[in-house]
């Protein structure tokens, strides 16, 4: 998912055609305090003018409120409630409480597809579970780095996160959904991206997000699976063609069981997902 800032309507479209699949226009930290009110008349214009999206279509088009707490944030749901605007997803930031995302919805869940939770404070990680069990239209949790590293006093890198990642993908798949990893801030350094996309893969993520389009590629390429292990799923699943799991069972020497059929369908899906973005 790549964010790109409510101030520039002008990179709306390339942000679009970077090869994301889903594009994040913010209107909270990528706008300054003072263009926040001239972002959303333009941010909303501009979806208005565009239409909703066909469905399923690819990128998926989202847009991060202010937090519900604030008053930026009560000014954004107004002027989604009066706009004419539907978007794919809300991104929800500072989220402590599951009664943040109820709200939401209560207010302007026509105006969209799904919600994502943003985590960033110490309080909405020791509430990750509350929050990822508030239903409705709740799709996925999402670690907001910058801001909780802030408040932990504590590194914003692997190390210094490692214990919130833990949490944050333990609360979202309990609860059956997405978990979604802070965006890797550094730019220029596309070698760090791809190693630290493929922690967070191996730690269960689902998503990594960006903040520049020349990011995307490079994420894809993180998520892509090896050769070999593509070879090994699809061939695994050619020996089950029903789909259906049927207990233990030797593939090539090994002993092979549900569990194993199932991280084969992860690998397989991420090997076709490759495919199509290339």
């Amino acid at each position: 998912m790549l964010f790109v800032s409510g101030e520039s309507a002008e990179r709306f479209p390339k942000a679009i055609h970077a090869g994301a699949d889903a594009v994040c226009i913010d209107l909270e930290d990528a706008v300054r305090p003072e263009r926040k009110e001239d972002a959303r008349g333009q941010v909303l214009k501009w979806l208005a003018a565009r239409g909703p999206s066909p469905a399923g279509s690819i990128p998926a088009i989202g847009l991060r409120l202010n937090g519900v707490r604030t008053v930026a944030g009560l000014r954004d749901v107004v002027a989604l409630i009066d706009s004419a605007v539907h978007v794919d997803f809300v991104l929800l930031p500072k989220v402590e409480d599951a009664s943040d995302v109820q709200c939401l919805q209560a207010w302007v869940g026509a105006r969209f597809g799904c919600v994502i939770a943003l985590v960033e404070t110490p309080l909405g990680v020791e509430r990750a579970a509350v929050i990822a069990r508030a239903g409705g239209k709740l799709a996925a949790l999402m670690l907001g780095g910058a801001d909780l590293s802030a408040e932990l006093g504590a590194q914003f890198g692997w190390d210094g996160l490692l214990h919130a990642r833990g949490r944050i993908v333990n609360a979202a798949k309990a609860a059956g959904l997405q978990a979604w990893d802070v965006p890797h801030i550094d730019i220029a350094d596309a070698e760090g991206l791809v190693s630290e996309t493929r922690r967070a893969l191996a730690l269960g993520f689902d998503c990594k997000t960006a903040i520049h389009p020349k990011q995307v590629a490079r994420i894809h390429e993180a998520f892509a699976p090896s050769a070999e292990d593509a070879a090994w799923a699809g061939l695994l699943l050619q020996a089950v063609p029903d789909g259906r799991d049927r207990g233990a069972f030797l593939f090539q020497g090994r002993m092979v069981d549900g569990p194993l059929l199932r991280k084969a369908r992860r690998i397989d899906q991420r090997s076709k997902l490759s495919r199509n973005q290339k």
